[in-house]
């Protein structure tokens, strides 16, 4: 694969995460280029183009139901950018998948993407994201 510029990201520090609130990413494991860059708990995408992400969650509910984590950009749910998962116990983990395409139109412009638990309170054991802009 080639691309312009990627991050990779990762925490797994277990912390809980209420809903609504957005997912620590961790730090930075991998980076090139100058187009993406970790800032607090949003990756910054700069530059015109398509930004393909993909992020791995395990979480563990903290009661039975079911838990959704959901990728903003700008704050703002991108279509399909979801994934849930319903479990009968709190001390079930479960793992998240989110696979996406971003598309930044203007040159000069930046976005920050997020990753918000968006269902239910959950403890956050792991979660690894890569960005590349392709």
């Amino acid at each position: 694969m080639s691309c312009k510029s990627a991050i990779y990201t990762a925490n797994a520090t277990a912390t809980t995460v209420a809903v609504g609130s957005t997912i620590p990413l961790g730090t930075i494991i991998r980076r090139f280029g100058n187009n993406i860059n970790l800032s607090g708990n949003g990756i910054i995408m700069s530059g015109s183009g398509y930004y393909d992400v993909d992020a791995s969650i395990t979480l563990t509910p903290t009661a039975a139901g079911t838990v959704t984590v959901s990728l903003l950009c700008d704050g703002v749910a991108i279509p399909g950018a979801t994934a849930s998962a319903t479990v009968a116990a709190a001390d079930t983990a479960v793992n998240l998948s989110i696979p996406a395409l971003v598309r930044l139109q203007c040159c000069n412009s930046s976005s920050t993407l997020t990753f918000v638990l968006t269902e239910a309170e959950a403890t956050v054991n792991n979660i690894g994201v890569v960005v590349t802009k392709v």
